[in-house]
């Protein structure tokens, strides 16, 4: 437990020495005897920090002896001299900006990188999604026609399959809330039956119109994403880029079937 001010120790020649002062508490402050350190012994109690106070008066010649030996510890010419870990961290001032006592600032800063990290990956991840579209486009323009069909079928069934998982992601932050709205858990299947039929139009022989329709289902759940359901509380990274793939992914829809 933190020591109260009180009872401040006396560095005089019956303690141990300076070095094993410095192992007993997380901070170690050495202070004279009109220091006002009670400002600062408040914030290390907030924080639940084990303290302790070395008092060293000036009165005795073995004392002054002392407090050249920390001087020449530290190169600090006053007092107080503050220990954190038994490292030398300066003043009452510089006690008051140490990491020991900015942990919140510490965690925010933490959890900041953690979503910027989240945010490149969700970046990253997003447009990777779009190579297999933008790779059938170029397939079903460039390649012969053996494999054109391939192609063409091929893109289809991977936009459905991305639709419907578009629909999949309100349906999980529907069911992590409290109170699930149905209205979204009923809406997020729409997705996932116009991804259906717009592959079932597809390689029912008519590729054109099955783009066209995953095309209008793409554009048409960017737009219901803008308007409806505020509780997702999605990211505002997530918006913008929803709105790049989206038109990238629907240019490229409209692009084949012009050549499906």
């Amino acid at each position: 437990m933190a020591e109260e001010p009180t009872e401040a120790k006396r560095a005089d020649g019956g303690d141990s020495d300076l070095e094993q002062e410095l192992g007993s508490a997380t901070v170690v402050i050495f202070r004279s005897g009109v220091t006002d350190t009670r400002p600062v012994l408040r914030t290390l109690r907030q924080h639940g920090i084990e303290f302790r106070e070395v008092e060293m008066p000036m009165g005795s010649e073995q004392m002054r002896n002392r407090f050249q030996r920390l001087q020449q510890m530290t190169g600090w010419g006053s007092l107080p001299q503050i220990f954190v870990h038994g490292a030398f961290v300066g003043g009452l001032d510089e006690l008051l900006q140490h990491p020991i006592l900015n942990k919140g600032g510490q965690q925010q800063e933490a959890g900041r990188k953690r979503r910027e990290r989240g945010r490149l990956t969700g970046w990253v991840v997003g447009y990777l999604g779009l190579l297999p579209i933008l790779a059938g486009l170029a397939a079903a323009v460039l390649a012969p026609q053996a494999v054109h069909d391939q192609a063409v079928v091929g893109t289809l069934i991977y936009s459905a399959a991305i639709l419907s998982f578009l629909g999949g992601v309100h349906w999980g932050t529907a069911l992590l809330r409290e109170a699930r709205p149905r209205a979204v858990m009923v809406l997020s299947v729409l997705p996932v039956l116009v991804a259906w039929l717009g592959a079932w139009i597809g390689v029912s022989g008519a590729p054109g119109g099955g783009a066209i329709a995953l095309a209008a289902g793409f554009a048409g759940w960017f737009g219901y994403e803008g308007a409806a359901d505020p509780g997702t509380a999605f990211p505002g990274w997530y918006r913008r880029m929803r709105g790049q793939l989206t038109a990238v992914a629907c240019l490229a829809l409209l692009l084949l079937a012009l050549f499906a």
